[in-house]
């Protein structure tokens, strides 16, 4: 019976230890599918505009940040939803003229939206 739990307990350290294994190369396969996806994605976009822009992914969603003009970003986030393997992209650019706006209007003013809800007549 002592002879019987002793292999049992071998087997299952053999199976622990073959799982940690499989993990371990899993991770590295999808860690660098990541970075490759990441450097496709920051080749496609550099094409497409005149500064930098910071391109991470993790899982096949690629964040981006920087800051561009309107039509820049535009061009960007369709180029990187175009990029084959982008499941998502998460945008944090920002636009280089916003400051400008943002001075020009009323402070408290939302016009016909208030918090986010549209309101009609």
């Amino acid at each position: 019976m002592k002879l019987l739990t002793v292999f049992a307990m071998a087997a299952l350290a053999a199976g622990v230890y073959h799982y940690r294994r499989q993990l371990g190369r899993a991770g590295h396969a999808r860690e660098r599918s990541d970075e490759m996806l990441a450097e496709a994605v920051r080749s496609a976009v550099t094409e497409k505009v005149s500064r930098p822009v910071h391109v991470r992914c993790v899982r096949g969603i690629v964040t981006l940040r920087g800051t561009l003009t309107a039509v820049e970003r535009d061009r960007v986030l369709a180029t990187a939803l175009a990029v084959p393997g982008v499941a998502q992209v998460t945008n944090f650019l920002e636009i280089e003229d916003s400051a400008e706006r943002l001075s020009d209007e009323p402070v408290g003013d939302l016009g016909p939206m208030q918090s986010g809800i549209a309101t009609g007549p």
